[in-house]
């Protein structure tokens, strides 16, 4: 019996140990309404989807198609496995930290898992050129994209910050559906965007916040240079005709006085 009972035991142990592996390996489980949704609670109503489906139909065309995936998170453990998988910034509310950089694959691997995205990826190479990604966290009220390699020179925090006007107040509501609403507002606005990818045989380019940084910063250099090199001729120029700082020595109206009184003293007729 005791045989028996410590086999029983160990067995246990083992099949758990195993199911947490397997937990710990596997991701949040993938798309999990139709084929372009993660929501751990039923958030997008059917009509939403349907629009889903249809930006994808429109964007998966041209040299390099397209898809645009939703992920709408809730819950604090998803929300932390987001964080520590991609580097996400939940706190922060610098437009930059909205988009997640070239991570697409760190996004692939929280939705399947390593070892199956790996798997994916080896069936399907241009899985990392096509999927896009549009993360909504409802409990730290903020949106995060992540760009396909095809499109993450494009899709810029300048672009994504451009696309997002009007909707913040949306994001920052306390009513879920209305995050949600504006959730799909921006996908609408992306749809356009992700078809210039999808349809360019090039790699698409647009401006980025640290570009707009770093012209401001080399105008602002330039008008300091500009100011110093003026302040600098205005102090040479009342150097130059107030010289002495005050005293009568070297001035131009004293020197002029004493040519004058040498002059009278040379052709007085009493000297």
């Amino acid at each position: 019996m005791k045989v028996r009972y410590l086999l029983a035991t160990l067995l246990a142990f083992i099949g758990i140990l195993y199911s947490t592996q397997d937990v710990q390996a596997d991701g949040l489980g993938g798309p999990n309404t139709g084929d372009y949704v993660y929501e751990n609670k039923e958030f997008i109503t059917n009509a939403q989807y349907d629009r889903l489906v249809t930006i994808n139909d429109n964007i998966y065309t041209g040299v390099h198609p397209q898809k645009l995936y939703v992920l709408v998170f809730d819950d604090a453990e998803d929300i932390s496995n987001f964080v520590q998988t991609t580097g996400a910034d939940v706190h922060s509310r610098d437009a930059s930290s909205n988009i997640i950089g070239n991570v697409g694959s760190n996004i692939g691997y929280l939705l399947y898992g390593r070892e199956k995205y790996i798997d994916m990826r080896l069936d399907d190479d241009d899985i990392d050129n096509e999927s896009n990604y549009l993360i909504l966290d409802l409990k730290d009220k903020k949106v995060f994209f992540s760009a396909s390699e095809q499109g993450d020179r494009y899709l810029t925090d300048l672009m994504f910050w451009r696309l997002k006007k009007g909707l913040s107040n949306d994001f920052k509501s306390n009513n879920e559906d209305t995050q949600v609403q504006a959730l799909f507002t921006l996908a609408n606005r992306l749809e356009p965007k992700l078809q210039d990818v999808a349809q360019s045989s090039k790699k698409l380019k647009s401006k980025r916040f640290a570009d707009i940084k770093r012209v401001r910063n080399r105008i602002l250099y330039g008008l300091g240079t500009i100011i110093a090199i003026i302040v600098i001729y205005l102090i040479w120029k009342y150097m130059h005709n107030h010289p002495g700082s005050g005293s009568d020595l070297g001035n131009s109206d004293y020197d002029a006085g004493f040519d004058e009184g040498y002059y009278m003293g040379r052709n007085d007729p009493f000297m």
